[in-house]
């Protein structure tokens, strides 16, 4: 079906959600809040029909450890990099550190499925990868900018990202959710945050273009340049490519509606335009995400064997 076809294309959803956002803009003082609820549905429905058990962490701990380094160390870096450019703009430094201080974003998960890599690999390494956070992100904070954010609050964004998805799995099971229906869902759930991260800051957009293309550039170099040389190079050492796959998400996407809420709830009274940085991050992000899916096989061809395994997969999940 037509309809169908579209609904489940995610570059769709992504391009009408910058439109509208630019058109009517979202005034609302719950732009944050509705943010997050966006990201914890997003995420249960990732999670829903993935299997654990024990062992997992100990048969996946190298390429967790790999990801762990590429959320803060690869991406982490090159956000830092690329907020040395405006480091005269003493508001926009400050969101640039805040955007590379936090851990990746839960948006890797359902990306794992979208690109065909390990949707398992994901999720144990963002638990991880947050729970690191909570001593990694303020350190980074205090260092750069004197600001820490309390331990508390990464803990907060663990429960919520990780715990609370976990538990609307077991009712989700109850409506055995078909595939397509899980990547509408997830499709919409992307449309929320893009729709409302850009049209909160509508105002601004227009007002100062000239500060929101620069910034816009400096996202394409850390996301787009970035992550294209990443897959280069993974593919030129033959990396496993379902792993691989996800090293290069984990090495671009930054949890940027955390960042942005951290970035408000520590300086939105004095200076509002921190946030800048964390919100173009988000859309641009979330572009390079839907280009990832028409793409990556042309830029990483998959194997026999690894068209088969998520054949596999797609089918044990339907």
């Amino acid at each position: 079906m037509p309809l169908l076809s579209i609904l489940s294309d995610i570059k769709a959803w992504i391009a009408v959600a910058i439109i509208l956002a630019l058109i009517i803009g979202f005034d609302s003082p719950d732009a944050s809040t509705i943010m997050m609820v966006a990201l914890i549905a997003q995420m249960a429905v990732a999670l829903d029909g993935i299997q654990f058990s024990r062992h997992d962490f100990g048969d996946y701990r190298k390429p967790i450890l790999v990801n762990l380094i590429c959320c803060f160390v690869v991406c982490t870096g090159f956000t830092l990099l690329t907020g040395l450019f405006f480091i005269d703009n003493h508001a926009l430094w400050i969101g640039w550190v805040m955007l590379s201080a936090v851990p990746c974003a839960i948006s890797v998960v359902p990306s794992a499925l979208f690109l065909k890599a390990d949707p398992k690999l994901a999720v144990l390494s963002l638990a991880v990868i947050y729970v690191v956070a909570i001593a990694l992100t303020p350190l980074i904070t205090h260092t750069l900018i004197g600001n820490s954010v309390n331990p508390l609050e990464v803990l907060r964004y663990i429960l919520m990202f990780i715990l609370i998805p976990f538990i609307l799995t077991f009712f989700l099971k109850r409506i055995n959710l078909k595939q397509t229906p899980k990547t509408v869902f997830i499709n919409l759930m992307m449309f929320v945050l893009v729709f409302v991260g850009l049209g909160s800051r509508q105002e601004f957009v227009f007002s100062e273009p000239m500060i929101v293309l620069s910034l816009v550039i400096a996202c394409m170099f850390r996301i787009f340049l970035v992550s294209t040389v990443i897959v280069y190079l993974l593919r030129k050492f033959n990396c496993n490519r379902t792993n691989g796959l996800n090293y290069v998400t984990f090495c671009y996407w930054k949890n940027s509606g955390m960042s942005a809420s951290l970035t408000m709830g520590l300086f939105a009274a004095t200076i509002p335009e921190a946030v800048l940085p964390c919100v173009v991050s988000l859309i641009v992000e979330a572009v390079w995400f839907a280009f990832l899916t028409k793409y990556i096989d042309r830029m990483w061809p998959p194997s026999i064997q690894d068209k088969q395994l998520f054949e596999k997969e797609i089918q044990e999940s339907a």
